[in-house]
């Protein structure tokens, strides 16, 4: 065998490897964002902790504080809340991004005794806390419009999560 023409074959195979390959200079396109994924209460944490309690609601009772921690993967997204109380709005608020997908701040409500609201009248109630990623109409989010970087849109689904307390409300004073 002749070792001349196999180097030279070997040197032909490197020498033509070495070529430039000619790159097409298209640049990928950004991504869109990612969809919208839904918020969560944190249920061992809400107050009060029972699901079914009773209390005394007459004079120089203590108030009642419904609250519940809340979180969103979308760090960035507003936070919207309502409360009911037998199935009537009685309070609404938002929750502002603070950085992390455990929020600062937290939905809340208080009941003070007796002011004749709807859970501080005697009785049992149901009182339920809808929080969303996006605003409330008739306990539904609204959907959103999201921008895509090709210049056009489109409509992300928005999530609601729940968690209600069924209170007896007895009458007379408290010490």
């Amino acid at each position: 065998m002749n070792r001349g023409w196999v180097g030279g074959a070997l040197a032909a195979v490197f020498l033509g490897g070495a070529c430039l390959i000619p790159q097409e200079d298209n640049i990928l396109p950004d991504l869109p964002p990612p969809l919208n994924q839904p918020p969560r209460i944190v249920e061992s944490e809400v107050q009060p902790p029972e699901t079914l309690f009773s209390v005394d609601g007459g004079t120089g009772c203590p108030p009642l504080l419904f609250q519940a921690p809340v979180e969103d993967p979308d760090v960035n997204d507003l936070l919207f809340f309502e409360y009911f109380v037998d199935a009537n709005s009685v309070v609404q608020g938002t929750i502002p991004p603070s950085g992390a997908p455990l929020r600062t701040e937290e939905a809340a409500y208080t009941v003070t005794f007796p002011s004749g609201t709807p859970a501080s009248n005697p009785g049992i109630h149901l009182v339920e806390l809808v929080v969303a990623d996006g605003p409330l109409i008739n306990r539904v989010p609204l959907p959103r419009t999201v921008p895509l970087p090709d210049g056009g849109s489109r409509v992300d689904p928005t999530f609601a999560v729940s968690h209600a307390w069924q209170v007896t409300v007895t009458g007379g004073a408290c010490p």
